[in-house]
């Protein structure tokens, strides 16, 4: 294998994937890598609500996710379909694929906003997993937060009432923000919440109410759900005891 290559792969790794998720990038300028590694890496843009793979798509790149957001989303054969998993950048997708048997891809994979992802020649990064430990190392990372959050999903289903999901739900959004002090606002529709936790709409508008009698947030016209940090923290006590 070009060690050369191999290097540059590693540094572009571990400047874009190898970083807690929902953190920005350390600046670097894509370019250099992208002359470095041009017969392997390619640059692309998905915009919000665009796909970026397709269900029933087989292996072809490993896809690297360095910004923005995507969702999983499974269609059965009656035309139901269900949101799997939320996923904020940096991740790898089509490490399954990679390292099992099994080459085809299941769910559609949407951006839930815009995406700026590195698309690797799945034969080049196989040898950089087999050859690299960093990258191998990154890679066991990635698999590992898919691991949590289908234990996460698990737990959640099995023991949770409608309302500790949405509490939940408002944490991870204030992790993800940052977990600073200012206020939490999210804005995502209430048919979204609802997909991504599983329940219906009406569910997701009797925990919101109770979550309100509560004070554990407010909400504006336009449904948006605001957190204080003071919230946020009784909301911690609540779910991460």
């Amino acid at each position: 294998m070009d060690q050369r290559a191999l290097h540059s792969f590693e540094k572009l790794i571990r400047l874009t994937i190898d970083i807690p998720p929902g953190s920005a990038p350390a600046p670097f300028q894509p370019q250099p890598f992208l002359d470095q590694l041009s017969a392997y890496v390619t640059l692309q843009r998905v915009r919000k609500g665009h796909t970026i793979i397709r269900a029933s798509q087989v292996l072809q790149d490993i896809i690297m996710v360095v910004e923005g957001e995507f969702y999983l989303l499974r269609s059965s054969n009656k035309g139901s379909s269900s949101m799997l998993a939320r996923v904020q950048a940096p991740e790898i997708v089509g490490l399954p694929q990679l390292v099992g048997t099994d080459k085809v891809f299941y769910s559609d994979i949407i951006a839930s906003a815009n995406c700026l992802t590195l698309r690797v020649d799945h034969v080049f990064f196989g040898q950089c997993l087999r050859e690299s430990k960093d990258v191998s190392m990154v890679c066991m990372k990635c698999m590992t937060r898919s691991m949590t959050r289908l234990y996460d999903q698990f737990e959640r289903v099995s023991f949770f009432e409608a309302s500790e999901n949405l509490m939940a739900y408002l944490y991870r959004k204030w992790v993800e923000a940052g977990a600073g002090e200012e206020v939490l606002r999210v804005e995502e529709k209430h048919t979204l919440i609802a997909n991504e936790l599983g329940c219906t709409v009406r569910t997701v508008c009797r925990a919101l109410r109770r979550l309100k009698d509560q004070n554990l947030c407010t909400t504006d016209r336009a449904g948006h759900i605001y957190c204080t940090y003071e919230q946020i923290r009784r909301i911690q006590r609540q779910v991460c005891c």
